[in-house]
C-alpha cells in the first residue's frame, strides 16, 4: 500500500527517470514512491532463487521476509524484514524483534545476515533497530522527500541532520560505537501487542508554571 503523501508528491526532474530504457513504464505524475514501485514483480517466488544464483556472483538479498519460517528457509542468504506496515501485516521492527532472538536460540545468528528496511525515518530509529542486532539498517524515504523538495542540496542537508542526530543519540545511550548497541538496550516487549507506552510529560505538570487562561468576558450587546 503506497503512502498517500508519497503519491501526492509530484516529481518529474531528471532523477525520476529510474528506468531510462523504458520511460513509458514510469508514472511520474503520482509521486516518487509510485515510480519506484514499478520495479516490483509480484510473480517472483522461492523457485526463482536458484536461477538468480546461477546467473550472478553478487550477493542475493531477499526482501519482504515476514516470519521466522521464511528466515530459516532462506538459510545463509541475506534478508530484509519487510517494509512499512499495512492494515494486515506487522512492521519491520516487529518482525526483527521476533526473528533475532529466535536465530540466537537456534545458534544460527552468525550464519544469516539480516537487514531491516522500512519505516526508518530518523537516526533514533536506526539506533533502536541496531539495538536488536541486525547486520544493517536501510533508510531511503527521507532522502527521496529531500530530493523532491530541494534537489541535491536537500539530500546533503538531510544527511547532515541524520549524522548530527545519530551522534547525539549515541551519546545519550552512552555508547562509543555501534558494536556496543545490544538487545539489552531496547525494550521490545510491547511491540507485538502494540502496547508500548508513551512517556508522560511530567515537566508541564510539576516544574513549569501553568499557563494562565484569560477569563471569559461576555461582550455587551449595546
Amino acid at each position: 500500500m503506497q503512502n498517500s503523501t508519497d503519491i501526492r508528491t509530484k516529481f518529474d526532474d531528471a532523477a525520476s527517470d529510474i528506468q531510462s530504457k523504458t520511460p513509458d513504464a514510469i508514472d511520474c505524475s503520482k509521486g516518487v514512491a509510485r515510480a519506484i514501485s514499478s520495479f516490483i514483480v509480484p510473480s517472483l517466488s522461492w523457485q526463482d532463487i536458484p536461477y538468480f544464483k546461477c546467473i550472478t556472483k553478487m550477493p542475493i538479498v531477499l526482501k519482504g521476509v515476514q516470519r521466522i519460517e521464511d528466515v530459516l528457509k532462506a538459510g545463509c542468504r541475506p534478508l530484509h524484514p519487510r517494509g512499512p506496515p499495512t492494515r494486515h501485516n506487522p512492521s519491520a521492527i516487529e518482525i526483527l524483534a521476533e526473528v533475532m532472538p529466535e536465530l540466537r536460540s537456534r545458534n544460527v545468528r552468525d550464519r544469516i545476515e539480516v537487514y531491516i528496511d522500512g519505516s526508518v525515518r530518523r537516526a533514533t530509529d536506526i539506533i533502536k533497530a541496531l539495538g536488536l542486532s541486525p547486520k544493517g539498517v536501510s533508510i531511503g524515504r527521507p532522502f527521496l522527500h529531500a530530493m523532491n523538495a530541494y534537489g541535491e542540496p536537500g539530500v546533503v542537508s538531510a544527511m547532515q541532520l541524520l549524522k548530527d542526530e545519530f551522534e547525539v543519540g549515541m551519546k545519550l545511550v552512552s555508547t562509543k560505537n555501534m558494536d556496543e548497541l545490544g538487545p539489552e538496550m531496547v525494550d521490545a516487549r510491547g511491540l507485538g501487542v502494540h502496547s508500548v507506552p508513551t512517556p508522560a510529560d511530567s515537566l508541564s505538570a510539576d516544574v513549569y508554571d501553568r499557563l494562565a487562561v484569560p477569563p471569559f468576558v461576555i461582550k455587551s450587546k449595546l
